[in-house]
């Protein structure tokens, strides 16, 4: 029987490395990453960005935001009343909440040209399935699906589909595999490397000791037999990075709509400009 995937959630992180929001339909931007995705970071007075990889401290910090009121909401994990910002009209008092979360100078910037992503215009979105989350729980005493979720932070997630289905998404590097979620094309361009991230608590930043090479050993003993990751360095990926061309832009994705392989490979140099 014909696999017929559908996304079954869009989840956005307003602000780089804080909680997300799940959709139920989202608009492709301008910058050629979804609306309102990683449209904020938290930025150093060197100028780096304030994120897991470099702070664990940022899993304690809870965030919401209201865009039609403009209002950012943030509390520490650990308490239940939210601080709340205006994001134009409050913004020296957010810098300065901030800044004491952290204990060090730090300001939220905005750009909505998907420049702060993790892999900005290549990457605009990572696809993976539900059952994918859900065999990566039962390697780690059968962590639940939504901390695992919350672990890897992945935008697009599909359902329908066998674990690791994604990775018909991806070839060799340099080639782009072309696919459609409605009438939206994309590009799969390669499997994500994942970082420290994955191996801490999403909300206590506990450390699970021993992740990243059982993770590894397991995606790697796990593969389908559809899945070239065997090409790449190493068998700590999970999700895949895809490119959204610029003839895209302004159309919309919904939960429910089904995704298609056209079969079209592309050499993705062209794109990376």
């Amino acid at each position: 029987m014909e696999l017929k995937p559908v996304v079954d959630r869009i989840t956005i992180y307003p602000v780089k490395s804080l909680d997300g929001i799940s959709l139920q339909k989202a608009q492709i931007g301008n910058g050629g990453s979804l609306v309102h995705d990683r449209e904020y970071a938290i930025i150093n007075s060197n100028g780096k960005f304030v994120n897991g990889k470099s702070n664990a401290r940022v899993h304690l910090l809870r965030s919401k935001i209201d865009f039609e009121r403009e209002v950012i909401s943030l509390r520490h994990g650990l308490e239940t009343g939210w601080n709340d910002f205006h994001l134009q009209n409050d913004k020296t008092a957010l810098d300065a909440f901030l800044s004491a979360f952290f204990e060090m100078p730090v300001a939220l910037y905005k750009n909505t040209m998907g420049e702060f992503l993790d892999v900005p215009v290549q990457s605009g979105v990572t696809v993976l399935s539900t059952a994918s989350l859900n065999s990566v729980g039962t390697w780690f005493n059968h962590m639940d699906t939504e901390e695992t979720r919350k672990r890897f932070r992945a935008t697009i997630e599909l359902t329908a589909v066998p674990a690791f289905w994604e990775d018909k998404l991806f070839l060799e590097e340099g080639t782009g595999i072309e696919f459609k979620i409605g009438d939206a094309i994309f590009l799969g361009v390669s499997p994500r490397a994942r970082c420290v991230v994955p191996t801490r608590h999403p909300e206590t930043g506990e450390l699970l000791q021993g992740f990243q090479k059982s993770f590894a050993q397991q995606r790697t003993a796990n593969l389908p037999p559809w899945s070239t990751l065997d090409d790449y360095n190493h068998g700590y990926y999970l999700s895949v990075d895809c490119y959204i061309p610029s003839s895209e832009f302004g159309k919309w994705i919904a939960v429910g709509d089904e995704v298609v392989i056209t079969g079209k490979q592309h050499t993705l140099g062209k794109y990376m400009v």
